[in-house]
């Protein structure tokens, strides 16, 4: 079994940012240069591209071609991977399925682990993973082991049913954070680090602060290119706040332009577990059926 490096050999290639909204002209582009040219860089943007229009069989000979050619050693295509599976219909049994595909060719170490876990929680709803995660510490002796990795474990929790412990870590998690907004080299960074702020605060149930800091974020001046990816940050953090209106106003507007929100994901992705029963959310995803 070979070993997979991350991220000295998974940041060799980088897709194109997923949440930045492109024109079809853009994207039609992007395809066509890796008809041109069959490069792992071009085939992995391909995928990317006709991902984001929807068009998942082609995204998925995209991926397939990119995976042959590569080797597969890149970050993107294991993120590509998975976003695939969940974006197409594929859901968490689809994300667990491609996963352990990918763990039958690559060796991940448990901080590995987490980190992909942490964008992709749907791993971890067999529970196979937890006491590994649990594990990981800042303080471990074992430098396998050693990470503050709060995120992925209040994942652990909350997919368990354990809410209080899930809230608790994600209050660790919250301390200092805002160090990391007042530090956002842009606007458009900024509004999407408060976001996420504003979504872990509500996490950690301080809801009043997390409103607080989500219309801050919402009030920050975003450009065009940037929008998609800060409009789905909103989305997720008044999911975290149970605001179905807040919710349905933004993932409306995504699931009308090219962006990684499909009904897909909204049906089995665990961020959207809160308020996927709602009526004006089910309702939402009709709208789009």
């Amino acid at each position: 079994m070979r070993v997979l490096s991350i991220p000295a050999l998974l940041l060799l290639l980088a897709a194109p940012p997923a949440t930045a909204q492109r024109s079809d002209a853009d994207l039609r582009s992007a395809i066509g240069r890796a008809e041109a040219d069959p490069t792992p860089q071009n085939l992995l943007a391909a995928s990317n591209a006709a991902r984001l229009m929807r068009d998942f069989e082609a995204s998925d000979d995209y991926l397939n071609q990119a995976w042959q050619t590569s080797g597969p050693m890149f970050n993107g295509l294991i993120n590509n991977t998975l976003s695939q599976q969940v974006s197409s219909g594929g859901g968490v049994a689809g994300a667990q399925r491609a996963f352990r595909e990918l763990q039958s060719t690559f060796h991940f170490g448990p901080i590995q682990i987490s980190n992909i876990a942490g964008n992709f929680p749907e791993i971890l709803a067999s529970g196979e993973y937890d006491e590994m995660i649990l594990r990981l510490s800042p303080d471990a002796e074992d430098p396998q082991y050693r990470c503050a990795c709060y995120n992925t474990q209040a994942w652990v929790h909350r997919l368990a049913g354990r809410h209080d412990e899930a809230r608790a870590i994600w209050a660790t998690l919250v301390e200092g954070q805002i160090e990391a907004v007042n530090d956002a080299p842009n606007k458009d960074a900024e509004a999407n680090t408060r976001g996420q702020y504003a979504r872990n605060l509500a996490r950690a149930g301080q809801t009043a602060e997390a409103r607080r800091q989500l219309e801050i974020s919402m009030n920050t001046e975003v450009s065009d290119a940037a929008l998609p990816g800060v409009r789905r940050r909103w989305a997720q953090a008044f999911a975290e706040l149970g605001d179905v209106e807040g919710v349905v106003e933004h993932l409306e507007a995504l699931l009308q332009m090219n962006s990684p929100i499909t009904i897909h994901t909204l049906e089995s992705h665990v961020a959207w577990d809160g308020v996927r029963n709602d009526a004006a959310f089910q309702a939402m995803l009709d709208r789009h059926r």
